[in-house]
């Protein structure tokens, strides 16, 4: 009977991951914009993350129970390591998307609007111009370019239809990359703060059972 339940408690195991990593994934979305916020108050929401997503997943896992801690950990690495590689990604995307928001470009927005174009196509083109330094600068480009860009320097000049401008990200260097470790850490102690009561054969409750005496 045991043999025939553990395949059955690694497949709830592995499918609590799965839908923690979703959503972690969906959130990711909303991170890649919070972490903006300033003097860091973005990065408490990467423990809200982990603490929703896991507590969500805990229904499916606690039919799992009991895990050996060092599993627990393992999994929470990977959901970590996969969703924070996920919302650097959206963080990518959201940095190139807004490169060439308001006030930069002015002249070539103001240029625009009098040959008859949409000031917004000179957000379009930063954002291309921006992808394309990437791929040229920090091969491969991409997320990973994008990666490498933040680390180094976190600025670059681009220039669109003659007017030259600086994109840069609030946090670059070291400060973007403690940042990210950081919110890494956080995301994966919310993980933890849920599934760690799954090592209990039994459900873990801080009341007391009637007749039960209370030890100081």
């Amino acid at each position: 009977m045991e043999a025939s339940e553990e395949p059955g408690r690694a497949r709830r195991w592995l499918v609590a991951r799965l839908l923690s990593l979703g959503l972690l994934a969906v959130l990711g979305f909303l991170l890649a914009r919070l972490i903006w916020l300033p003097f860091y108050f973005g990065l408490f929401f990467f423990l809200v993350a982990g603490l929703l997503a896991g507590a969500l997943s805990f229904r499916i896992a606690r039919a799992a129970r009991p895990i050996p801690r060092l599993r627990i950990l393992r999994g929470i690495a990977w959901l970590a390591a996969v969703a924070m590689a996920i919302t650097l990604c959206w963080e990518y995307q959201h940095v190139a998307g807004t490169i060439g928001d308001p006030p930069k470009f002015q002249e070539a927005r103001n240029a625009a609007v009098k040959a008859g174009r949409p000031a917004a196509c000179i957000r379009d083109i930063a954002s291309e111009e921006f992808r394309k330094a990437l791929r040229k600068t920090y091969p491969p480009g991409g997320p990973i370019g994008y990666v490498r860009w933040a680390v180094s320097s976190g600025e670059m000049e681009i220039s669109v239809e003659g007017t030259k401008d600086v994109g840069a990200v609030d946090q670059r260097g070291t400060a973007w990359l403690v940042r990210t470790v950081i919110g890494l850490l956080l995301m994966a102690a919310g993980l933890y703060a849920s599934f760690e009561s799954l090592r209990s054969p039994y459900p873990i409750s801080n009341i007391l059972p009637p007749g039960e005496e209370y030890e100081e």
